[in-house]
């Protein structure tokens, strides 16, 4: 009695249409999972190398810097544009740029 098992090796392979459907998903997925562990290598490190200033030295902090405004030579006083506004606004919603400035006080 000679049993002869014959093994047929029938390996299935997908579809080239199957193919091109699970590529492009496959692609974004392992892009995902390597930006995300990325973006957790940098935060660890940002949290290790974030220093501490001692108390003195956030004493001596720089002082603040005062800026000035300077109008240009065409601009109109804060008198001649509420004038304008007063002037432009006659009738208008009280609304917008026109808020308060519908009816003289």
């Amino acid at each position: 009695m000679s049993m002869s098992i014959s093994s047929s090796s029938t390996a299935t392979t997908l579809p080239a249409k199957v193919k091109a459907r699970w590529a492009p998903l496959l692609l974004s997925a392992g892009l995902a999972l390597c930006l995300t562990a990325a973006d957790a290598q940098t935060s660890e490190k940002k949290t290790k190398t974030k220093k501490t200033k001692p108390p003195a030295a956030q004493a001596r902090a720089k002082p603040s810097v005062k800026v000035t405004h300077q109008p240009s030579p065409s601009e109109e006083s804060s008198a001649e544009r509420e004038r304008r506004l007063y002037r432009e606004c006659q009738g208008r919603p009280n609304a917008g740029a026109c808020l308060g400035y519908t009816r003289k006080p």
